[in-house]
Formats: structure tokens, sequence, C-alpha cells
């Protein structure tokens, strides 16, 4: 009996070709996708380092404490651009209060002005931006702020009032804003206490009001981040004006109210110094119009009062002057409350030539206005 075996046959040429082939495309997707990983996760590193770079120069806005952010970065700090990424690192200006950012990895100092494929970044200082090649095929560029105006275009605006809620008036009240060393802005305040700084740059800056004549001040701190208007109020200690307050009861004159016609009521000075005044103007007699013609104070004559037969008296916006008649010196009020003046106001009339029907003062309005810009209403 013969028997028969099938001997085993190999692989063709073309068959190994083809595997060869397969193989190589296989190794080259995986090349390709091993790289294009690995570029991935250089983008994210670089595109990261960029981002804190920025956050270096200009801060992180997302660091808060008590709901207020704290970071501006190297500008918040030196009030510029720095004029090279290793500024954020080293620097010899004397506001410099950094690094600002991480160092490279251990054993390079200067990693962070490369990207993650080595090569340098390039920072424009006009434009305010970073950039990388992206090694050629993924070129990236990350704005350090949106507008490099808005580091500086920036407003801090604002009212300033006394004690009493009052505006300053005629009093010298300034506000002081202190951004660093070296700049600091000043501005007067209006006589309705509106104050106003433009241009001020990012960061937390000290402000501080005061008045020059009371010598108060109240000194609170703003912070100012790109784009914002900010609005800071001030409530001095003291008060700006109106030093000059009525103490008690103003008293009619005579007592019985059917046959006054005038009234004295006492004046205390509030203020840290003496107050002069030299004239007082009646800014309101409610209801009727009347004119008064003698004018007391501290128990002594005026001059000018009595006011002669034949001339005007003084009424409604009518301005009299403070002069003692002895010695011709003006009306001085001591600080603090040293000395109670008596004020007396005397001799009201309808008519201003002191003719006719007698005014009689009782429950009436009176407001009056001193040169120092006190008020006192008054109503006998």
């Amino acid at each position: 009996m013969r028997c028969s075996m099938t001997s085993g046959r190999g692989f063709t040429l073309m068959e190994l070709l083809v595997v060869l082939l397969i193989i190589g495309v296989l190794s080259t997707v995986a090349i390709r996708t091993i790289d294009a990983t690995r570029d991935r996760a250089l983008f994210d590193q670089t595109a990261e380092e960029m981002k804190e770079l920025a956050e270096a120069v200009v801060g992180n806005p997302e660091l808060l404490t008590d709901g207020r952010r704290v970071d501006f970065g190297f500008y918040g700090d030196v009030g510029r651009m720095p004029n090279d990424l290793r500024e954020l690192v080293e620097s010899s200006d004397p506001n410099w209060r950094g690094p600002y950012i991480r160092r490279g990895l251990a054993g390079d100092s200067v990693g962070y002005l490369h990207d993650a494929w080595g090569d340098p970044y390039t920072y424009d200082m006009i434009g305010g931006v970073i950039s990388s090649t992206g090694n050629g095929k993924y070129p990236m560029t990350t704005p350090i702020i949106e507008n490099t105006a808005h580091l500086r275009g920036n407003t801090v605006s604002g009212s300033v009032v006394d004690s009493d809620l009052n505006p300053p008036g005629d009093a010298s009240v300034a506000v002081d804003l202190y951004i660093r060393p070296g700049e600091h802005k000043y501005t007067s305040v209006d006589r309705g206490g509106k104050y106003e700084f433009t241009e001020v740059p990012i960061g937390t800056h000290r402000i501080k009001a005061y008045s020059m004549t009371t010598l108060d001040s109240v000194v609170r701190w703003v912070t100012v981040a790109p784009r914002t208007d900010v609005v800071l109020d001030f409530r001095m200690t003291r008060p700006l004006r109106n030093f000059l307050r009525m103490v008690g009861r103003p008293r009619l004159i005579p007592l019985d109210p059917d046959s006054s016609n005038g009234f004295e009521f006492d004046v205390v000075n509030v203020n840290i110094a003496d107050v002069t005044v030299d004239s007082v103007t009646i800014l309101v007699i409610d209801p009727d119009t009347a004119y008064f013609r003698d004018m007391l104070v501290g128990s002594k004559e005026m001059r000018g009062f009595p006011v002669p037969l034949g001339d005007s008296g003084f009424g409604e916006n009518d301005t009299a002057p403070l002069y003692y008649l002895d010695d011709g010196s003006p009306v001085t009020i001591e600080a603090n409350m040293g000395r109670t003046v008596p004020f007396a106001f005397l001799k009201f009339y309808y008519d201003h030539f002191g003719a006719g029907e007698i005014y009689r003062v009782h429950d009436k309005k009176f407001i009056l206005r001193f040169n120092d810009g006190s008020e006192i209403t008054v109503e006998p």
C-alpha cells in the first residue's frame, strides 16, 4: 500500500511584501499618533505657561480676598509693562516685588522663556501679547490684556461729606491718591463734595480725603481692575462747615409773644480752630417779608446799628456786617465750644424804613448764613 504526504508551503514574496507594507502602515500610524499626542501635550503645556506669563504681568483676576481682587502682577507693582520677560523673575526697579512666575524645571533657570518645544517666546510689550511658534505647526498667541489702554484708563470718583452729611461748600477739601512711590495724584473737592481721578492704573491704592481747614482726614484703600470706574465715598469725622451751631432755644424779645419784635440765640463753635465772621445773610424770613434795624452780639452793639432813621433795614437776602462798634473788629468765636456768644436780632418791621406795623417774630422761621458757610435756622 502506498502512502503520500502533503509537504508545507512557505510565504511567497508577494505575501511577504504585503505583510511588510501592513506593518509599515501600522507603524506610521502609530508614530503619527504618538507624535500627535506628544504635540498635543506640548501644546497644552505651552498654552498653560503662556497664561501664567500673562498673569505674571497683569495679575490673576481670580485671586480674591474678602471678594476683592488682590493680584495685579508686575504691572500693579511697577506701573509699566516689563521690558523683557526676564523682569518677571529679576529686576532692579525699586517697586519690584517679584518674582512673579516660577522658574523653569530644576536646573533650567530660564525655562519660562521657552515653550514646551524649547523655542523662545516672542513678547510684544507694545501690543501686550506673548507668542509661540508651536514648533512651526501650532502657532499660538496669548493676549496679556484685551487692550493695554485698560491698564491705566480707569477712573476713581466719589463724594466727600462731613460728619453731618453736608458737602464741603466753601471749605477747602482735597483727595490724594497714592499709587506707588513716585506716583501720586491730587484733586480738590468741589462745593458739592464731588471729586474724580482719571487715568488711574490697575492695583490697590491708598486714598485719603482731608480738610485743610479742620485738619481732619480719612484714609481708605481702593482696588482698581482693568476697565473699571470705581465709586468711593468719604464721610469725615468732623464738620467741614457749619462750625457755628445754635445751642439751647431762641428767646423772644420782649418775652411776651404778642409784643415780641426781636429774638436772641446762643452760638458756639465746634471747630478745632477759632472762627471769625464778618457778615451774616438772612436767607429766609418766613412767611412774611420783614426787616430788622438793630443787632447785638455778646450784648455789644455792632457797627451800623441801630440803623439810622431814613436808612433801610436788613431783610431777606440782605447781608449785614458783623463788626463791633467800639473797636471795629469782626466777631471771633472761640474753638472747641470754648465760649457761648449770644446773637440778638431786634426791631423787626414790615417796612424797611421802620415805619408802620411792627413785625412779630413769634412762630416765624429765620435761616441765617454766616460768611464762613455756617447756616443756623431759628424758630422763636
